[in-house]
């Protein structure tokens, strides 16, 4: 039934017999049906969880447990990140369920029995993780030997078979919940495992795949490693799941539930947070059948990301001396899918000398070139690209690469200007022959100018830091002389 109050009304024909006709009679009555909300409890969980790195993708999975009711599947829930919101209202889909304990609420009036000093065990006592009042049991063990269990004696066979048992639990100081699987009898298997247990609802659990050798039938068992802590306990499940984890909480009330329970699921996946402190939840809003509830919180903490960086050159690999070399950065993540590329600055470096730097675009590059004054000097050069990180990047180093430069052709770069103190002049006076070498596509030239008339060489003068230089020639012998200054080249041109 929906939520609401509904008036049943049961009627009774009664025939009245008489001798010449029959007439008929009703008797009815009528029951005032209120059926209430169920309360809903949400239950998320993340893979990776935890310490991830930012922008790597998170799968959320998400369950509204409805203890086995009927899903509202045609719904809606909404993620969360604090206070904002994740993506778009997100659909419920449709899972199954089912709880081999006849009676998911650890009470001994309805087959759960102690074993050892017998725990203290009052059910119904308190609120349960749902919202729900006073569904909860209260337990408190009183020695190592102390615990509750159910007990499902029975034919099946579990030899080789995933299950899990899960309780939810609380307890106002932190202690120790163990939960344990055996066969019943136990012959052979069984499997303990610990639940740490603090002031918030968690669902604790136990998974075991049964030996080969186990007997038939189950039972499961609470105990703790701590004494007089009384720890709430609420939706006790046993069943066989297809992985590890548990499934859909079924609510059993005296009748295990091999199938048929239900619950809402939703898988979101997300790309995009940023590095922080994350803290996810989910809330259904409810409807008419259905209180709202909010999920557990998951908490995630993403770090920087170790970007990828390399670099280019073109030309690829070498280069004539004044050529124009340029040098690109390129920087994703590491998946290189474009979801998320790094933002702010690079260095560009020729071994341990920055030689440019530039900001990224939106693709991640960034380009230099590096030419006329600044152009690479002749020789081998190891480059690398760095970068200096950004709020979701860590600083990286590109890999080096080697470019090499080869000398400048100076019959095409290099212009070498002579000039004469007196010209023309009468034979016997002394002149002075300067000269002058420049570069069209980098540094200032340096070495030698050898000075030559016709075939004698009149000498050889060392160019100054402006690339000038000058010689006497005492005498000339009288008519027309052809001087040629031929330069000698340096380690950037031939």
């Amino acid at each position: 039934m929906t939520k609401g109050i509904h008036v049943l009304t049961a009627a009774a024909l009664l025939t009245v017999g008489m001798p010449a006709m029959l007439s008929q009679q009703q008797s009815a009555g009528t029951i005032t049906q209120t059926v209430q909300q169920r309360h809903t409890l949400g239950h998320l969980r993340a893979t990776p969880n935890g310490t991830v790195t930012a922008g790597d993708p998170i799968t959320f999975n998400y369950t509204l447990e409805t203890e086995g009711a009927p899903t509202p599947a045609s719904e809606t829930v909404q993620f969360y990140d604090g206070l904002s919101t994740l993506g778009t209202p997100q659909a419920i889909g449709a899972a199954t369920g089912s709880n081999l304990i006849p009676y998911s609420q650890v009470n001994t009036a309805q087959g759960w029995t102690t074993s050892g000093t017998a725990p203290t065990v009052t059910p119904v006592s308190v609120n349960g993780p749902d919202g729900s009042t006073k569904t909860a049991t209260a337990v408190t063990f009183t020695d190592g030997t102390s615990s509750v269990l159910y007990a499902v004696p029975s034919t099946t066979n579990y030899a080789n078979k995933q299950t899990v048992f899960s309780v939810w639990a609380q307890s106002a100081t932190p202690t120790t919940l163990n939960l344990t699987v055996s066969d019943n009898p136990f012959t052979t298997a069984t499997q303990t495992t610990a639940c740490a247990v603090t002031a918030a609802w968690q669902r604790c659990s136990v998974a075991y795949v049964f030996p080969a050798n186990s007997g038939t039938g189950f039972s499961v068992s609470l105990s703790s490693s701590t004494n007089g802590i009384p720890i709430d306990t609420w939706g006790a499940q046993f069943e066989q799941p297809a992985t590890k984890y548990p499934g859909p909480y079924v609510s059993t009330i005296g009748t295990a539930r091999p199938t048929g329970g239900a619950a809402g699921t939703v898988t979101f996946p997300w790309t995009e947070f940023h590095t922080g402190i994350h803290t996810i939840t989910v809330q259904y809003p409810g409807d008419t059948n259905y209180v709202a509830s909010t999920s557990n919180a998951v908490v995630l903490n993403e770090i920087k990301e170790i970007p990828a960086v390399f670099l280019t050159d073109m030309p690829v690999g070498t280069s004539a001396y004044g050529t124009a070399v340029a040098l690109t950065a390129h920087l994703s993540d590491q998946d290189n899918d474009d979801d998320w590329i790094p933002t702010g600055t690079v260095a560009f470096f020729d071994g341990a000398t920055q030689i440019g730097s530039g900001t990224l675009d939106s693709s991640g590059k960034a380009t230099v070139t590096i030419v006329g004054l600044s152009s690479l000097l002749a020789g081998s050069h190891s480059l690398t690209v760095q970068y200096s990180g950004d709020d979701d990047f860590d600083a990286a180093t590109s890999p080096a690469i080697t470019h090499v430069v080869t000398k400048a052709d100076s019959s095409a770069v290099v212009a070498t200007i002579v000039g004469s103190s007196l010209n023309p002049s009468i034979y016997g006076d002394t002149v002075l022959l300067s000269v002058n070498v420049t570069s069209s596509v980098g540094i200032q030239p340096t070495g030698t100018v050898t000075l030559v008339d016709g075939t004698t060489t009149l000498g050889t003068v060392t160019l100054d830091g402006s690339g000038n230089g000058a010689l006497n020639v005492p005498t000339f012998s009288a008519g027309a002389h052809s001087i040629v200054a031929t330069y000698s080249g340096d380690v950037n041109y031939f």
